[in-house]
């Protein structure tokens, strides 16, 4: 008797939740790993885009439009103030940041491609790259572990068509012998 989809379902997020607590072991063993990856993949990221010299600047004029902000701030903070009769202590502060999308968009998917690469350099990021590939192909390992013959051949068949490289986890699901029909 199979798996019925809600159990798939169930094994799959079961599954995917232990490879995320091993993915966090990893990186708790390694405790700059993480944030290290993410800002050399933004450098490379930047690089390979072609845009260090122009974030440079921006970071630049960021600084400068940080101080200039903050100035008024405190002048509108301090008006405020005065109005209101009440002590510059008394008023909220708030700072509203807008990013240019499509840029940010950019950086962000570059850098996870970096951040990939930069993952396969180090022996600890190989096994989160394993890892994280196991989990992207979670439910078809699910699916693939409680299907039957035909199912099973016909996966193969397209991954040897496709030159597909299987995980771990699929090469084993597929050497798992299907239940018989009732």
């Amino acid at each position: 008797m199979g798996l019925t989809i809600t159990e798939k379902e169930h094994w799959k997020d079961r599954i995917a939740r232990r490879i995320d607590k091993r993915i966090e072991t990893i990186f708790a063993e390694e405790p700059n790993l993480q944030d290290r990856i993410q800002r050399e993949a933004r450098q490379r990221a930047l690089s390979s885009l072609g845009l260090s010299d122009q974030q440079t600047e921006l970071d630049e004029i960021e600084k400068q439009k940080k101080a200039l902000d903050e100035r008024e701030q405190e002048i509108n903070k301090a008006m405020l103030a005065r109005v209101r009769g009440v002590p510059v202590s008394d008023i909220d502060e708030y700072i509203a940041y807008r990013y240019d999308n499509e840029i940010s968009n950019a950086v962000t998917r570059r850098q996870a491609v970096h951040e990939d690469e930069l993952l396969a350099e180090n022996e600890r990021g190989q096994e989160i790259v394993r890892l994280r590939q196991e989990k992207e192909e979670l439910l078809d390992t699910v699916w693939l572990a409680t299907s039957g013959a035909q199912i099973k051949e016909l996966w193969s068949k397209v991954a040897e068509l496709l030159s597909d490289q299987q995980t771990q986890l699929q090469r084993d699901a597929l050497a798992i012998k299907p239940e018989p029909d009732a």
